[in-house]
């Protein structure tokens, strides 16, 4: 059976807790409800790594099935799945106050543009393809309510496949490839009929639909063949779909001397900004020998 996670009646990182199990969403008990699970369920969600149980049941009461309780994850865990819990079961818990509610901390990337200044980005929305022959080609996929998903490829175009290029630093579209091109994926189909300009910086800011009901099945997955691999593209992806965070980051580990992603893009941008910089200084020198 298909099993997915989500939080209601709040955003897609806080709100009240429920499972999709045999065709039905319902909620999960919080008995022996650990802050390492909370934490778990962030993880699966896309949400950060942290997360807390939150106590004043702001999010509201369920109304179907309470479907899990007893649910105990370790730091070994990463999705709710492999976490041990009591077996499914309809009325895990009487109580609709034993429902369990939690808020996650968000997990925030930064890169340094400036010294004490930072981009940041909340790594709650992913995107994907898979199938293909490198990961610039493939069935697209996105993370939506715990769960990768598919798109169907109704009014698929170019113009879609562009955005979907460029948000994964793959560079431009050769083509947009319809009828599981790539083979047919599994789990939900999370949007139809998308709509992009082609202009657009990320697949979220498309025109689409939610699909509901079955208009849609996996035979028509839309997929994309993207020009390949562009290190420019992913700095200018950062620069423009980072928002600005006033709290420096934590420094890492001094130990540790592996360059992270924001690190070499820091390292980047400052090369950069003294190639600009030494021209600068070149033209005002030449501007001044004419002077004379």
């Amino acid at each position: 059976d298909f099993l997915a996670l989500r939080l209601v009646n709040g955003n897609d990182c806080a709100g009240r807790v429920e499972v999709f199990y045999n065709g039905t969403w319902g909620s999960v008990c919080s008995n022996r409800m650990s802050l390492r699970t909370a934490a778990t369920m962030c993880k699966h969600l896309g949400c950060g790594d942290g997360g807390g149980i939150a106590t004043d049941f702001q999010y509201g009461r369920g109304s179907g099935p309470t479907w899990l309780d007893h649910i105990e994850c370790t730091e070994h865990h990463s999705s709710l799945w492999q976490c041990q819990s009591d077996p499914w079961d309809p009325q895990s818990c009487n109580n609709r106050a034993e429902e369990t509610h939690i808020t996650c901390t968000g997990n925030q990337k930064c890169i340094c543009i400036w010294p004490d200044m930072f981009l940041c980005f909340a790594d709650r929305e992913k995107l994907r393809v898979v199938g293909g022959e490198d990961e610039c080609s493939g069935r697209v996929e996105m993370w939506h309510q715990g769960s990768w998903g598919t798109i169907c490829d109704d009014a698929w175009d170019v113009a879609d496949a562009n955005v979907v290029c460029r948000q994964l630093g793959c560079g431009s579209a050769v083509s947009a490839l319809s009828e599981a091109a790539f083979g047919e994926g599994t789990g939900p189909i999370w949007l139809e009929k998308v709509h992009c300009k082609g202009t657009e910086l990320s697949l979220w800011d498309c025109p689409a639909k939610p699909l509901f009901g079955k208009n849609c099945d996996h035979k028509e997955d839309a997929a994309v063949n993207c020009s390949g691999y562009s290190p420019l593209g992913h700095v200018v992806l950062y620069l423009f779909l980072l928002r600005f965070h006033s709290d420096r980051p934590r420094r890492p580990a001094t130990g540790s001397t592996r360059l992270s992603l924001p690190v070499v893009l820091c390292i980047i941008l400052g090369t950069l900004l003294c190639l600009v910089l030494a021209i600068l200084a070149g033209q005002i020198r030449r501007a001044r020998a004419q002077q004379r």
